[in-house]
């Protein structure tokens, strides 16, 4: 659900010691410090970057990069950003990016020197969101959902190529979607999707193996709601069905044979993980009892990680990205909310308004990111904009963080896509303990 409960804030509090760690490491930065921890800190006031300019975080000390300008860029629509924090925007060698305009143009940049290579036509002629996923390996093919077609583009030769068209086996179907917030496994195998009719009314859901081109399972009937998304866990071995307005998802295996009901709360804002002991679990707000907490895939059993300060500031919005494989054990939460508080709240929380990482575990560490400078309005009953949001997606090497800031511009559907670099080796360097 891309619009579960929203909220957060950004300035006003007092300032907390927290946390400071240095690292000396290899790589661009020397003497990385890390901040962990859940005290408070105001956000900078930095003016926005030029395209292609980076400033350095005073707070969190990294390094956040503006990619795209519209001015420069001429993009369409009003703004551009990552798609949405379970998909990751680049590519497997780190070279290209997959942007989308919050208009739905889609573009393709260069990753390295943020050039903006062209539009991507070659959605135009789908009747739905194109999920675009890059491929596991090959940096030069992503993979798209076209009407009932799936299929996959050469960003070298700009050629299209058919992967399989799922009218033969459902002649009443549309479009096939994951709901723009489903993935595949991790090396692209397994794929699920809704295939749903030209009323937008659900005909199926199917899991499809890539590699063998076939139908693994279908299943159109005994869903407790209506299907809002569907995807694959980074193994490829469950199946996640989320509901409109039911209060928790169900996973199902690979063969869609069994359901398992997820806890009561846990159809918040989430995404799928890999704990540092290979488990696949779902990350999520639990709306129930305003906690961070996962869930184990196989047992269902929930794990509650971080509270939600809503006594603080009850305006916190938040969104999870758990791509990075590469990093397994954490997971990346944005929040976003309005810049000033909602009326008789007397400050922000620490979360307000940033990037931060979550430990997979009981008493995790958080390792403070990076501030957004992104809020969905000025004032708390002001008009939202949901391109605000961040969007904050983590790519699977766990290096680099996308996402999409107006910084303090409140044009409507405004934002802009940048980069948060992580250091080098983040997961070794990281200090021990709790805080």
């Amino acid at each position: 659900m891309r619009n579960v409960c929203r909220a957060a804030g950004s300035l006003i509090g007092l300032l907390v010691l927290t946390m400071v760690w240095t690292a000396t490491m290899r790589g661009d930065r020397q003497d990385f410090q890390f901040v962990m921890g859940t005290a408070y800190y105001a956000p900078p006031d930095i003016p926005m970057p030029k395209k292609g300019g980076a400033i350095l975080d005073p707070i969190f000390h990294t390094t956040v990069t503006r990619i795209t300008d519209k001015t420069a860029d001429k993009y369409i629509g009003p703004g551009i950003q990552n798609e949405y924090a379970k998909s990751d925007p680049e590519n497997s060698d780190g070279t290209l990016l997959v942007l989308r305009g919050n208009s739905a143009a889609w573009y393709l940049y260069d990753a390295r020197t943020f050039k903006k290579i062209r539009q991507l036509k070659i959605f135009d002629s789908g009747g739905q969101e194109p999920e675009p996923r890059w491929d596991a390996t090959d940096p030069k093919v992503f993979y798209f959902v076209n009407n009932m077609t799936f299929r996959s583009y050469h960003t070298g030769t700009k050629k299209v190529a058919p992967i399989h068209d799922f009218s033969g086996e459902f002649p009443g179907g549309a479009f096939l979607t994951t709901g723009s917030e489903g993935d595949a496994s991790l090396d692209r195998r397994y794929w699920a999707f809704r295939v749903v009719d030209e009323s937008w009314q659900l005909v199926s859901i199917v899991v499809y193996d890539k590699q063998l081109d076939q139908i693994v399972a279908r299943k159109s009937t005994g869903f407790l709601d209506k299907v809002n998304w569907v995807g694959m866990d980074m193994s490829g071995n469950h199946c996640i069905v989320g509901y409109d307005d039911l209060l928790f998802p169900q996973i199902l295996p690979r063969d869609l044979s069994k359901v398992l009901s997820l806890t009561t709360g846990s159809n918040g804002h989430g995404d799928f993980a890999r704990t540092d002991d290979g488990k696949d679990v779902l990350v999520y707000q639990n709306v129930s009892n305003d906690c961070i907490a996962m869930s184990d895939l196989t047992t269902g059993k929930e794990t509650r990680l971080v509270k939600i300060p809503f006594t603080t500031n009850p305006d916190i919005g938040l969104h999870f990205s758990g791509n990075c494989a590469q990093t397994p054990g954490w997971v990346l939460v944005s929040t976003y909310g309005s810049r000033n508080l909602p009326p008789g709240t007397s400050k922000h929380s620490w979360m307000d308004t940033q990037l931060f990482m979550v430990e997979l575990k009981k008493k995790p560490r958080v390792w403070r990111i990076a501030h957004t400078h992104a809020y969905t309005s000025l004032d708390y009953t002001g008009d939202k904009n949901y391109f605000a949001e961040a969007f904050a997606a983590i790519n699977t090497k766990g290096s680099r963080i996308y996402m999409g800031s107006n910084w303090d511009d409140y044009r409507a559907e405004y934002s802009e896509g940048y980069r948060v670099s992580l250091p080098d080796n983040w997961v070794d360097l990281l200090p021990k303990g709790n805080f």
